[in-house]
């Protein structure tokens, strides 16, 4: 069993090392904390609906909500794809990091050659957040669970960090099938599973920190903690990266 401590001490120590991997998760953080900003204040006014009486219903601001939720869409759809384009960067960049090789225009060089597979993956696993996201909020309203729909919502969440935690390093650096590689970042989670669970609760955390000061932003203080956190969170997700990447190696490693 490879130590989550030793892990985490040896991604920081790399980070340290190699200030410039902190920049693109930070960018990312800003962009995803725009999104739960706004997505929280439009789940708010969607379950305020529920308590409307038809005279309420008639005088709400539907223009206003669906342009909200466009433009959410639209910011959501974009971050995603930045998102996996750096995630699929970084095992490249980590891993010329840690020959002491850094260099960006080598990076890329060996980044052009997947993006085509990084971009399928990622429609794939849009296409299954979508679906799940889909039928958690027709089971949310139709049975009236809006608490009870945040908790499934982390749950969720947890169970897919966890089954595809492997995702991006296997596929820039195997190249097996698109199906083989979710069936094998699936495989490798559950045969190391005790390590991923303790490693996927590092940006898990972080998200619920981050979506509880979020939803209650109204007042100046926990707006300005919120803001705080999405900084520490592109830091938090700094060192998440190499941690996946460290992790990958040396269960690859271990099975030589």
């Amino acid at each position: 069993m490879h130590s989550s401590k030793k892990t985490v001490s040896d991604s920081i120590k790399l980070l340290l090392k190699n200030p410039i991997l902190f920049l693109p998760k930070l960018i990312i953080a800003f962009l995803y904390g725009l999104g739960t900003f706004y997505a929280v204040d439009l789940s708010k006014s969607l379950f305020s609906l529920q308590s409307l009486t038809y005279e309420q219903m008639v005088g709400f601001d539907f223009n206003y909500f669906f342009t909200a939720l466009f433009l959410l869409l639209g910011l959501t759809i974009f971050t995603f794809f930045v998102d996996l384009l750096f995630s699929g960067f970084y095992p490249i960049i980590i891993s010329l990091s840690e020959k002491k090789k850094l260099s960006l225009k080598e990076a890329l060089k060996l980044f052009k050659p997947k993006i085509i597979r990084i971009l399928y993956i990622g429609l794939i696993l849009w296409a299954i957040v979508t679906i799940i996201s889909l039928i958690e909020a027709t089971i949310i309203l139709y049975f009236n669970l809006s608490s009870a729909g945040f908790i499934l919502s982390f749950i969720i969440t947890f169970i897919f960090i966890f089954a595809f935690y492997f995702i991006y390093p296997k596929t820039v650096f195997e190249n097996l099938k698109l199906t083989k590689t979710f069936s094998q970042s699936l495989f490798n989670s559950l045969s190391n599973k005790k390590l991923v669970f303790v490693l996927s609760l590092i940006p898990f955390l972080v998200s619920i920190i981050k979506f509880i000061f979020a939803y209650f932003s109204d007042s100046i203080l926990f707006l300005s903690i919120f803001w705080v956190l999405v900084v520490l969170t592109g830091l938090i997700y700094s060192v998440h990266a190499v941690v996946n990447q460290l992790a990958y190696e040396r269960i690859s490693a271990s099975k030589k």
